[in-house]
């Protein structure tokens, strides 16, 4: 015959597993309860505080947009040299569009003068890979453009432009598709 008041007191007993359970399911639910709560932060992380900025760099974007569409595709160029002129035309575009919105940037000491600068310093990065590429056509090597790795980590530099001009509704500071 078995003992049920020994059965009934080991069921009842706090093991270190149903200790750590429990200890696990109250974070969870203090998570939940936090995460859906007004302190949690929302919104893209990219979101710039003041919407000044992103106002006049508008403005600037579209203008090197418009350059841009003037110029002939990289593509329909007959030689590699041309090709590698229209791809630094473009890139010359864009690098005069970076000085001005360098001008119109908060200090880099604020949370929006941090984003700021970090979206140009990957779209700086992204101009040296176009004259790279705009070198190598000089060269007579045709391969693929590729894109160096953005300041942020293990993405393509130009994914944190995007995402960046995307969050701050600014798509026509989008890495442009000339090349």
């Amino acid at each position: 015959m078995v003992n049920t008041s020994e059965s009934s007191d080991d069921y009842k007993q706090w093991t270190v597993g149903r200790i750590v359970s429990l200890f696990l399911i109250v974070v969870i639910l203090f998570f939940w309860i936090w995460a859906l709560s007004p302190l949690a932060p929302s919104g893209h992380p990219d979101k710039l505080d003041d919407p000044d900025f992103a106002k006049a760099a508008k403005l600037f974007c579209i203008d090197a947009e418009d350059e841009i569409e003037e110029l002939p595709l990289a593509l329909t160029s007959k030689t590699p040299n041309e090709r590698a002129d229209l791809i630094d035309k473009g890139t010359e575009i864009y690098r005069n569009l970076l000085k001005a919105l360098q001008s119109i940037a908060p200090d880099p000491n604020t949370g929006d003068g941090k984003n700021i600068q970090t979206w140009i310093t990957d779209y700086e990065i992204y101009l040296n890979d176009r004259d790279l590429y705009a070198e190598k056509f000089r060269k007579g090597v045709d391969e693929a453009f590729t894109v160096s790795p953005s300041i942020k980590g293990n993405k393509w530099a130009t994914q944190p432009i995007d995402e960046f001009s995307k969050a701050n509704d600014l798509k026509e500071c989008m890495v442009p598709l000339d090349v």
